[in-house]
C-alpha cells in the first residue's frame, strides 16, 4: 500500500467522526475537485472503492442526487450523468449551472471547523503524498487556475504556502518542505501519517549525521595516513644518505617516533613525548624532516 493510500485511509476514518457541517463541507471539496462538476455531469474517480463508496454516502445524505458506482480499470467511478440531477446538486452549493470557471462558494463553510473539512475533501478527490522515505513531496492537482489560486488562498489562510506550477494543462500546488507537508496533514486530519512522516525525517536528519561524521574521521585517516608514508620515506632517505645522523636531537627525536608508531596520530606522538611538544611543534618538526629529505 502506498503512503498516499494510507493517508487517504487515515482521513476516511477522521471524516466517520466529524461533524454533519463539516461532512457536507468535506462533501463539496470532493465535489469541487472531482474530475467532473459541471450540469453536463458529475464524476469522482478514485483507485480506492471505500473511497468511492463514501461520496456515495455523502451524496446521498446532503444532496437528492445519487451516484452510480462502477469500476472501469484499475479505479472506480461514481457517476451521475443526468443533467437535472447535476444542476441539483451545484444549485445546492450554491454553483450557478451557466457559471463560465468554478470558484470555492466559502458560503458552504458554516463554522469555523469546515474550512479543515473542506481541504480533506479536496485532498481525497485531486491530492497525492510521496512517501517520505523517497522524497518530501505533497500535491493537489487542479483543471482550472482561478480554482487552483482559489484553493491556494485557502491553504494559505491556515498557514500553509504552496508553490504553484502547470504541467500538460493541469495547475499544481506543491509542498516539498517536511515541515509544511506535516503541517498540511495534521490539518486535514491524519496525525499518524503527520507523526509517521516527522520519524522518518528525524531518522534521516540521524543517518545523515552519522555519514557525515564517518566520512570525515575516514578524511582525517586517510590524510594522516598520507603524510605519515610521506614522512617515513623521507626518513628513509635521510638515513641511506647518511644525512640523519646530522640532524638536531628534537628531529631526530620525532623521526624515530615515527618510525616506531607507522600509524600515530601527531597528537600520539605527542603524547608518547610525555607531554613535552605541542601538537603544532611536532607538526612542524616532520614537516622539516620532509623538507630536509627533499633537499
Amino acid at each position: 500500500m502506498s503512503f498516499s493510500t494510507e493517508v487517504k485511509r487515515e482521513l476516511m476514518e477522521a471524516a466517520a467522526e466529524q461533524l454533519p457541517c463539516c461532512a457536507e463541507a468535506q462533501l463539496y471539496g470532493m465535489l469541487l475537485f472531482a474530475r467532473d462538476f459541471s450540469p453536463r455531469g458529475i464524476r469522482f474517480t478514485t483507485e480506492s472503492a471505500a473511497l468511492a463508496e463514501l461520496f456515495c454516502a455523502l451524496l446521498l445524505r446532503f444532496t437528492p442526487a445519487a451516484a452510480e458506482l462502477r469500476r472501469s480499470g484499475r479505479k472506480w467511478e461514481a457517476e451521475i450523468n443526468n443533467p437535472g440531477d447535476c444542476v441539483q446538486v451545484l444549485e445546492h452549493f450554491g454553483h450557478a449551472p451557466g457559471e463560465v470557471t468554478l470558484r470555492i462558494n466559502r458560503m458552504n463553510f458554516s463554522g469555523e471547523c469546515c474550512p479543515a473539512a473542506f481541504l480533506r475533501g479536496a485532498f481525497l478527490a485531486c491530492a497525492a503524498v510521496t512517501a517520505p522515505q523517497r522524497q518530501y513531496h505533497l500535491e493537489f492537482s487542479v483543471s482550472f487556475r482561478r480554482l487552483a489560486g482559489d484553493l491556494a488562498e485557502q491553504l494559505g489562510e491556515s498557514g500553509l504556502t504552496p508553490g504553484v506550477t502547470q504541467r500538460k494543462g493541469v495547475w499544481l500546488l506543491y509542498f516539498k518542505g517536511s515541515e509544511q507537508i506535516e503541517d498540511t496533514l495534521a490539518l486535514l486530519g491524519a496525525q499518524r501519517a503527520s507523526l509517521d512522516l516527522m520519524g522518518v525525517k528525524i531518522e534521516k536528519d540521524v543517518r545523515n549525521h552519522v555519514n557525515r561524521r564517518v566520512n570525515f574521521e575516514t578524511a582525517n585517516m586517510n590524510r594522516t595516513a598520507g603524510a605519515a608514508a610521506t614522512q617515513l620515506e623521507s626518513i628513509r632517505n635521510l638515513r641511506e644518505t647518511g644525512a640523519f645522523a646530522a640532524l638536531p636531537e628534537p628531529l631526530r627525536q620525532a623521526a624515530a617516533l615515527r618510525e616506531e608508531n607507522p600509524e600515530a596520530s601527531l597528537q600520539e606522538l605527542c603524547d608518547l613525548c610525555g607531554g613535552g611538544v605541542t601538537r603544532s611543534g611536532m607538526n612542524h618538526r616532520l614537516k622539516r624532516l620532509v623538507e630536509m629529505a627533499g633537499e
